[in-house]
């Protein structure tokens, strides 16, 4: 979060804008009732807090955890107006989406969040954007691309602009980037004509055993020296 809300009180006076790419975990509430759980309430009595504990509890029991949502909420703990926040799975039609866009390129939406699928190709919403964030890893090199595309394009009034990816040590992330590394390499292998290879095997359809997963969970070494030998 400390990025995020880094460039949003650098970028105060020009209301520069963020995007956040997120491809798992994608928000399971509406609009309204992200607003409703915002809006603090207007009675105040012992009875009222312990109805709005139990409703919490139940909420808390049934809505499944989603990383959009719990940005969301840890930016506006930190002082972030939630007016500000949108999800581009909100513009489910056309017309809203055109309106989204526009909020953002006016700097009325400061922090957009989407998936790859949503908020790739056709996202032209550069004109302030000074940020751009990768929550996790694709598995193809060409979502990279699309996503960083939606920044670094004519359009934008910034000069420099900042790209942000994220990873965990010793967790599922290093496979996924190893992954998208050897595809990247086998792409520009065969655009470049350097390499005599006329086969490959995808590595989406690869199985990874168990095993694997867990020993890169566990940040087990022996993993990422298999991983350079091959």
């Amino acid at each position: 979060m400390a990025n995020i809300l880094q460039y949003w009180r650098d970028g105060e006076e020009e209301k520069l804008t963020q995007l956040v790419f997120c491809d798992i975990s994608t928000p399971k509430t509406t609009p309204s009732q992200r607003a409703a759980k915002a809006s603090p309430g207007t009675l105040d009595s012992p009875e009222i807090h312990a109805l709005e504990s139990a409703i919490s509890l139940e909420e808390s029991a049934e809505t499944p955890f989603t990383v959009y949502e719990d940005v969301r909420q840890k930016l506006i703990d930190a002082g972030m107006p939630p007016e500000q926040i949108a999800f581009i799975h909100d513009a489910n039609t056309e017309v809203k989406k055109r309106e989204l866009f526009a909020k953002v390129r006016s700097g009325q939406v400061r922090v957009l969040m989407g998936s790859t699928a949503k908020m790739g190709a056709g996202t032209n919403v550069q004109d302030r954007l000074v940020a751009l964030h990768d929550l996790d890893c694709p598995w193809r090199p060409r979502d990279l691309t699309q996503r960083k595309g939606r920044i670094e394009r004519q359009g934008n009034q910034n000069k420099l602009v900042h790209v942000c990816r994220y990873v965990t040590e010793g967790t599922f992330d290093a496979y996924l980037w190893q992954t998208v590394e050897n595809k990247q390499k086998f792409i520009s292998q065969i655009m470049t004509s350097k390499s005599p290879v006329r086969s490959c095997e995808d590595a989406d359809a690869t199985a990874l055993s168990f095993a694997e997963i867990k020993a890169l969970c566990a940040g087990d070494p022996r993993i990422k020296e298999r991983m350079d030998l091959d």
